[in-house]
Formats: C-alpha cells, structure tokens, sequence
C-alpha cells in the first residue's frame, strides 16, 4: 500500500542513530542479519555507531518496516524502547539526570525533544491529580506509528525508573490502536493497566511524581549543560522548527477544522505573518494541515472499532464525502479498503 507523504520533513536528516542502533542489536538477538535492515539505504551499521550521525525519515521509515516485516506481530517497538538508557538521548539525558524533580524534567524533555532525534512529538499536561504525557508520531504509516508509540512509552518507563527510583510507574498507558496479538509484552514491559482503542496515545502518571526530588541534582552543572543543549537546539534547522510549531498547533485543534487564522493565533502571529514565514521555506499552510490529518487518520484507522464517521469530525472534515476524497487521495483507496488491507497484510 504505498502513500504520498506530503510532510516537507520527510527528507530531512534528523532521526538520532540511537534509535535504529538499538533495533539493529534488538533484531540481532532474535536471529535476524543487522546488515539486511540497512542494505540500500545510504547508511551502514558502522554509520550507526556515530552519536553525530543523523538519518532521514525516509531512511528511518524503509529500516523500520524491513525489521518490521522480519519480526512482525511481536512488540519490536516494545523491545527496542525497554533496552534504551538515558544515554541514548544523548546530550538531552544528560540534562534530564541532573534535574532538581520529574516536573523540571519533564518541562526540559518537551521543550527541546527535537534535539533528541526521535520519531515522535509529546506533550504533557497536569490534570488534576493525574499527568498526562501524549505521544503522536506524525508519519503516516501506521505499522511505523504503532512501532514509535511502543518505543516512547517503553522508553519513557525506564527513563522513569532511571530518574525517580525503580518504583515509579504510570496508573495507566493507552493506546490509539486495537490490542494485538502480543498484549502479554504490554503487560510485561508497562504494567497491568494498558488500554487500546483510545482517542490518544497517553501514560497517565499521579501528579505526586512531579515533585519527587531526584538524586543527581547538581545546579551549577545543570545550567552549564542546558546552555550547551540551547545551542544545539538552535543549531537545528529553523526550518524544522517552524513546521512542528505550526503541526502542534494544528493537531490542537484538528476536530475544530484548524482554520489559519486560529492557527496564526495560537502562534501570537497574523494569517499573513504566518503565510509569508511558510513561503519562506518553500511550504504552505495547506500543505501542513493534510499532512497532520493524513497522520491522525492513519493512527485511528488502526482501531477497527473507530467508525469512519468519528474519524471524519476527529481529522476536521465537515462531511464523510469530503474526507472519503482526500483519503482517496493520499493511498488509492478508500478508508474501509485500506483498513481491510491493513488487518489482513
């Protein structure tokens, strides 16, 4: 089933080597040839080894699903996210061990997650007695976006653990997608409370873990290291920059239609302002906005029990007509046959 990926970051290098470093050594020890998932795609194991390294979306996306297709069905994700450390996040983990609380680490791994090299955008928000850390990959391949949530929640658990204590756990993590074959590695790896055939992929975390002081505290050497992160953050591309700004803020208001001039807003800028700062990269807000519609509708898709017609208002299209003809598309088929493909494959 092939799709055309409007998203103009698709090419660009700045996926960590970190990540398929990992899956390369997580499908060795399941019997598979690492060289094989790399073959053809502009990059070795050896490239992989090199913190400085950086590889497309589009290289990260043909290695995942090569990995994908040789272990299929078995929580790869999964695997690959409980076998990170902080040191995989380079420079940002780092910054995240010598945080005062979770709370302070938590605000310094949203604002510069970026830097980090990963596949999927979070965010997190306090309410009332619970946080809630949402995950989304944006590329709209759904066996890559199941395969990216497992990872970030696997990863963020030991994380967790590396951070607060080996205690720390969430109340709860769901999932957009159904429950697969495998529930008993969800179980394993993130506890007994994981549900799926959520509307978000989410951890749910008790509030009380914010102010947890953590134990490799040091001020002096935290300020010195997120001065270093701050210049490597502004070292990426402010193109990148701007298209997720502008994607966040339309993902926000998605089922409300994410109109420009509520988008131009949200970003404290005119419709105007904002349409002249995309013309400068070579993008168009119009552009954009498919793009989050294309990535949300294929992460609801993979719930079968999500009817067609919920996804409709859910991705901002005022008709099933509509939203029928713009799926057409982006894949060839309608919504109903490409779920048929997608659970049959």
């Amino acid at each position: 089933m092939n799709v055309k990926v409007q998203d103009p970051t698709f090419e660009l290098a700045l996926v960590s080597p970190f990540l398929l470093q990992t899956l390369a050594e997580v499908a060795q020890n399941k019997g598979v040839d690492p060289e094989i998932l790399c073959r053809g795609l502009g990059f070795t194991l050896e490239d992989l080894q090199d913190p400085a390294q950086r590889i497309s979306y589009r290289q990260a996306v043909a290695m995942i699903q090569r990995a994908l297709k040789v272990l299929p069905n078995q929580g790869l994700g999964l695997w690959v996210g409980a076998q990170n450390v902080l040191g995989t996040l380079g420079l940002l983990g780092h910054v995240l061990s010598l945080c005062k609380t979770l709370r302070d680490a938590f605000a310094l791994g949203i604002r510069h997650q970026h830097t980090s090299g990963g596949i999927v955008v979070s965010s997190v928000d306090v309410v009332g007695a619970q946080v809630h850390l949402d995950a989304e990959c944006r590329l709209p391949f759904a066996d890559v976006q199941v395969f990216a949530v497992e990872e970030f929640f696997a990863s963020l658990l030991v994380y967790g653990r590396a951070l607060a204590g080996a205690d720390f756990k969430p109340i709860a993590v769901e999932f957009v997608h159904a429950a697969p074959d495998y529930l008993s590695e969800y179980h394993r790896l993130l506890g007994p409370e994981v549900r799926f055939g959520c509307l978000h992929n989410r951890m749910l975390i008790d509030v009380q873990w914010l102010d947890v002081n953590l134990p490799n505290h040091h001020s002096l050497a935290l300020r010195q290291a997120v001065a270093l992160l701050e210049l490597e953050a502004a070292q990426v591309h402010q193109k990148l920059d701007l298209i997720q700004a502008v994607e966040r803020a339309i993902a926000r208001d998605l089922s409300r239609g994410s109109h420009i001039e509520k988008i131009a807003g949200d970003l404290n800028m005119s419709s105007r302002t904002l349409r002249r700062r995309l013309t400068e990269h070579a993008l168009t807000f119009e552009a954009l906005l498919e793009q989050v519609r294309q990535a949300r509708t294929m992460s609801l898709l993979a719930n079968p029990d999500m009817p067609i017609e919920r996804i409709t208002e859910e991705v901002g299209y005022s008709d099933v007509r509509s939203f029928r003809r713009a799926f057409k598309r982006w894949t060839g088929l309608s919504p109903s046959a490409w779920r048929h493909e997608s659970t049959t494959a």
